[in-house]
């Protein structure tokens, strides 16, 4: 059986207090998660409550992912979760996707894949918009960067996250 996927979001922005935008966010990504099972870890959004208290709070105000109930099953098999900076090493390897990868750490998408048949990963989204002195740390410790588009292009974070958390589902399957 192969290791666990995680995906942690980080909230750069860190008195920033959690918002629509957020909400909309993790609406969208809590079905790629049930579909592609992975876990979902959400880093800096000032949340104050547990994982199921959250999913139940937030789902009746989305109609994404079956109107939050995707969000609710999340957290109800464990497998959503919020933290703070720094992240710990418990969410394995620390994987950067970002468009402004470090080039001594690039790391192509589909050996990423390879490797989350060996070993727990984590893939870590929202580094580019605000660096500051917590995010300069965890792309220095982070093993590996990944520009999924290979050119530098910036997406919207559920965009990469879709297409990374497809080209990682589909090796895993093969």
């Amino acid at each position: 059986m192969a290791p666990p996927l995680n995906i942690i979001i980080i909230n750069s922005k860190n008195n920033e207090e959690f918002n629509d935008k957020h909400r909309r966010l993790i609406a969208k990504i809590a079905p790629i998660c049930i579909a592609y099972n992975f876990h979902l870890t959400l880093v800096n959004f000032q949340i104050n409550n547990s994982a199921l208290n959250f999913a139940k709070e937030i789902a009746p105000a989305t109609s994404i992912g079956s109107g939050g109930e995707k969000l609710i099953t999340l957290a109800e098999k464990g497998r959503l979760q919020m933290t703070n900076l720094p992240i710990t090493n418990n969410f394995g390897k620390l994987i950067i996707c970002t468009s402004k990868p470090n080039q001594k750490k690039i790391v192509d998408i589909n050996q990423i894949a390879k490797l989350s048949k060996e070993i727990k990963i984590a893939l870590i989204f929202g580094t580019d918009d605000q660096r500051n002195k917590n995010i300069n740390r965890l792309l220095d410790s982070s093993v590996y960067h990944c520009d999924v588009s290979k050119k530098n292009i910036k997406l919207e974070v559920d965009t990469e996250i879709g297409a990374i958390t497809t080209i990682i589902h589909k090796i895993r399957t093969t």
